[in-house]
């Protein structure tokens, strides 16, 4: 009998365990799918106490939180879904004014050449224009918005240096 252990109380039946918030309330509350998910996460982290193993838990099935948990997502430098256009400030002006006929474009010749890239939006950099996609650019699908680009009306070709990625 546990009658003399501080995680037992007399009044209560001797089912329920009473304990300080510590990992063995946490545990209990578990179902049995959850409990693999907490040994791997005390097993990637042994020297985590059990409060921060649940921690790290509750974080993870955003339970014990209200709404959806959000993380800020920060890119400190430029990313590999970036297309890099160097050109004059004249034509970027151009380019940017009518964008989204630009960025529909570009989308339906990609989709011409089956491609899973799409552009997302473009955007005036320091010395010329930024197309952002949704993955890494190709080599292949690279010469295709270079060709656009240089085939516009509006921008003088000569201008624009070759195309590049961060």
């Amino acid at each position: 009998m546990l009658a003399k252990s501080k995680f037992f109380n007399k009044n209560q039946p001797s089912t329920q365990l009473l304990t300080p918030i510590t990992g063995y309330i946490l545990y209990i509350q578990a179902s049995k799918d959850n409990i693999k998910e907490i040994i791997k996460i005390k097993n990637a982290f042994l020297k985590l106490s059990s409060d921060k193993v649940m921690e790290i838990y509750n974080i993870m099935n955003n339970t014990n939180q209200k709404g959806k948990q959000k993380f800020n997502i920060i890119t400190k430098g430029p990313s590999r879904k970036q297309i890099i256009i160097p050109m004059s400030t004249n034509n970027s002006e151009r380019v940017i004014a009518q964008a989204s006929n630009h960025i529909s474009n570009i989308n339906r010749l990609l989709k011409g050449v089956k491609s899973r890239i799409f552009t997302d939006y473009i955007q005036s950099g320091n010395k010329g224009i930024v197309i952002i996609t949704n993955k890494v650019v190709a080599f292949s699908n690279l010469k295709i918005v270079e060709k656009y680009i240089k085939e516009l009306n509006n921008v003088n070709s000569n201008d624009i240096i070759s195309l590049r990625l961060p």
